[in-house]
């Protein structure tokens, strides 16, 4: 079965969006013009985002497991502390529906795949009592 994000996002949130390009506004002297970002651009952006909120909130992997504990407390049912980055994931998508021209929810939404990435292939040993937790 073949996965179409567009008929997803069609399928959940209607089609009344209207994909428009972003584009970054620069101001040289006087002069402000609009330029098309390109993919580099938005990559190299939203690393420097992940770079920085390295540095104010620690390894986003300690930073979810501190959250999946603080959730299973609470009584919340997840299947890992990646499970975080999909719930992040959602909630900018949401977002986007009343604020499609916000670019730091598109930023955060890379920015949360590719957290989503590092947790599911580089596992941190902290993690490692996860699955006998999750079984209680």
């Amino acid at each position: 079965m073949e996965f179409h994000l567009s008929a997803f996002i069609s399928g959940v949130f209607g089609t009344h969006l209207k994909p428009k390009p972003l584009t970054k506004v620069i101001r040289e002297g006087e002069q402000v013009s609009d330029t098309q970002k390109s993919l580099s651009e938005w990559l190299e952006e939203a690393g420097n985002t992940l770079f920085d909120r390295g540095i104010e909130y620690g390894d986003p992997r300690s930073n979810f497991l501190r959250i999946y504990k603080i959730a299973r407390a609470l009584g919340i049912q997840l299947r890992d502390p990646s499970d975080l980055a999909l719930i992040a994931i959602a909630t900018k998508l949401s977002r986007m529906v009343e604020s499609p021209e916000r670019e730091d929810s598109h930023l955060d939404l890379i920015g949360y795949s590719a957290i989503l990435s590092f947790c599911r292939f580089t596992t941190p040993e902290d993690w490692d009592d996860i699955e006998s937790d999750s079984q209680s």
